[in-house]
């Protein structure tokens, strides 16, 4: 699984990389006013083939739905989850969509996962467990970050984990990054770190407090942003539109085109500045401040650029920006710092470092962040300041923002206030704890047939049926009671006289939540009826049900033990 997840990654790579070369030179990044129908195009085709070449109506996007599957779907993922992120974030990031493929090629891994349990017919558990080795898989192809690969998928997907979990998850990841390392020859990230010095500790620390308070605006942009305009029903005009915006955001910044790697390593290999004189409004950037508020206003508007990108229609993740937005606020902290004379700051110390931070804040994930930065920049001189900003970053974005931009969309749809032990019952109908062996009786029988019946059973309840299979009511051992001992009574009392009407009822197809909610309000009530469409199917007992109920909690807790 992790070969092909890391050759799914390769090939995604290799493609948006090609693709982007033949459309821009990154090296001369000029201003080009192709860049305004580019994206468009993008996302135009991303929605061409969701909707009519794979016949989507709707298309989960985003690590979100991954975490809500897999702690509420017992980590089932459609199939053509398998392909489809591929497919369309290509279109969406190499023809300028700035957002990045990190979250499609984890959704793509993860699914491929989750399908390969099912057709060898693991439980739940090893489903989870192999949905978050794709996932793993995926991450480690892209950065050549085993580690950070396995701690991704702890940090963000797992959350709970044993520590069997473990070998999977290390193989899975060191088997894609082996594959990265013999078939892809590109690295996202070049930079070799330079020692820290102690006193720059204070700056860190300021430095992580501007990481936070980054990382709110990221996700508060995002998220406002893509609930108020998002293209649910993926019209093209939509689209069109919010492409354009996003064209014309690029062609204020060309350096929004795309995930932002070019940029990146442009910083990382000290030729930013004059790769700056080549974009537009180069005469200007000799000056100090219109570079910094260049630099700054490119870095406000990247998570809007990225918002716009998926919520008109097109695929893509956050991953990327995130570092990207890190960065630049990593470059113009210590430049500022740099030119106030206070300290003599390493520039590029602080953008390893500033990924890292803003990575911690927007996904909630600190170790991820510091270990997936250490593995990229070639060691672990920075751990340390790593460790102080991706840990100060993350406690100031909570403090501020209790939800990551994957759970914030789970929180505010109110997915997270359910139990995820309880959401497991609204995956069965009333089907699954029904018993059907009940007597039942016909509106005119007779007490005499009741009593007959009722002497070589051991239920207490039956149904009261019309020949049609209507149902009417029922009778009880306790409405009997009063009767079995009047014999003179048997042959003149009907069973329509004796039977209850006004009694809660069951449909075949409702949910065993539903049941549950239904037994929590009238606690008085042992046999619920069951129906289809007002005829007589069965009945549902309240023991039958606790029982089914405790089996069901169970599996959910050893699966939540993985």
């Amino acid at each position: 699984m992790a070969i092909v997840v890391a050759f799914a990654a390769i090939l995604l790579k290799s493609f948006v990389h090609w693709l982007e070369s033949v459309l821009i030179n990154k090296q001369f990044l000029e201003l080009r006013y192709q860049y305004l129908v580019y994206p468009v195009v993008g996302i135009v085709l991303s929605l061409v083939f969701i909707k009519y070449v794979f016949g989507l109506k709707q298309f989960e996007k985003g690590l979100a739905s991954v975490i809500y599957r897999i702690n509420f779907k017992k980590g089932k993922i459609e199939e053509h989850h398998t392909y489809a992120h591929m497919i369309s974030s290509a279109f969406t990031v190499s023809l300028g969509g700035s957002v990045g493929l990190e979250a499609p090629i984890a959704i793509t891994g993860s699914a491929i996962g989750s399908n390969l349990a099912k057709r060898l017919f693991l439980n739940d558990n090893d489903r989870n467990l192999l949905l978050a080795c794709g996932a793993s898989a995926g991450i480690s192809a892209i950065f050549n970050t085993p580690i950070g690969g396995v701690i991704f998928a702890l940090e963000v997907l797992l959350r709970r984990v044993n520590i069997s979990a473990f070998v999977p998850l290390l193989i899975a990841s060191a088997t894609a990054a082996v594959i990265s390392n013999i078939f892809y020859q590109g690295q996202l990230i070049v930079f070799t770190a330079k020692p820290w010095e102690p006193s720059s500790v204070p700056f860190y620390a300021l430095f992580a407090v501007a990481c936070g308070l980054i990382s709110v605006y990221t996700i508060w942009v995002i998220y406002g942003i893509e609930s108020r305009f998002n293209n649910r029903n993926q019209k093209f005009l939509v689209a069109i539109f919010q492409g354009l915006v996003v064209g014309g955001l690029i062609l204020f910044s060309p350096l929004l085109y795309g995930e932002g790697y070019f940029v990146i390593n442009q910083i990382l290999n000290g030729t930013f500045d004059a790769f700056m004189k080549n974009i537009s409004l180069q005469t200007n950037f000799g000056h100090n401040s219109i570079f910094l508020l260049f630099v700054f206003a490119t870095l406000l508007l990247k998570p809007i650029a990225a918002a716009l990108t998926v919520s008109s229609g097109g695929n893509g993740g956050i991953f990327a920006p995130s570092l990207f937005i890190g960065a630049l606020l990593g470059l113009l902290f210590a430049r500022i710092v740099n030119l106030t004379g206070v300290a003599q700051l390493n520039e590029l110390n602080f953008v390893v470092i500033g990924m890292a931070g803003v990575l911690s804040g927007v996904m909630s994930a600190p170790l991820t962040g510091i270990f997936m930065i250490a593995e990229a920049s070639g060691g672990y001189t920075l751990f340390v300041p790593l460790m102080i900003v991706s840990a100060g970053s993350f406690f100031v974005t909570r403090l501020i923002e209790p939800n990551s931009i994957y759970t914030k969309k789970l929180a505010n749809s109110g997915l997270l206030d359910k139990a995820p032990e309880l959401e497991v019952l609204s995956e069965l109908s009333v089907r699954a704890v029904m018993e059907t062996d009940f007597p039942s009786f016909k509106p005119d029988d007779s007490l005499r047939r009741v009593t007959e019946v009722v002497s070589g059973t051991r239920r207490n309840v039956f149904p009261v049926v019309k020949r049609n299979g209507d149902f009417v009511g029922i009778v009880t051992m306790g409405h009997l009671r009063s009767y079995l001992f009047k014999h003179d009574l048997y042959d003149k009392v009907k069973v329509s006289e004796i039977l209850v009407q006004d009694i809660i009822t069951a449909e075949i197809n409702d949910s065993l939540s539903d049941l549950m909610q239904q037994y929590e309000q009238y606690l008085e009530v042992f046999y619920i009826p069951v129906l289809e469409n007002g005829k007589y199917l069965g009945f549902v007992s309240k023991s039958t049900f606790l029982n089914k109920y405790k089996e069901l909690m169970k599996e959910w807790s050893e699966q939540k033990a993985i």
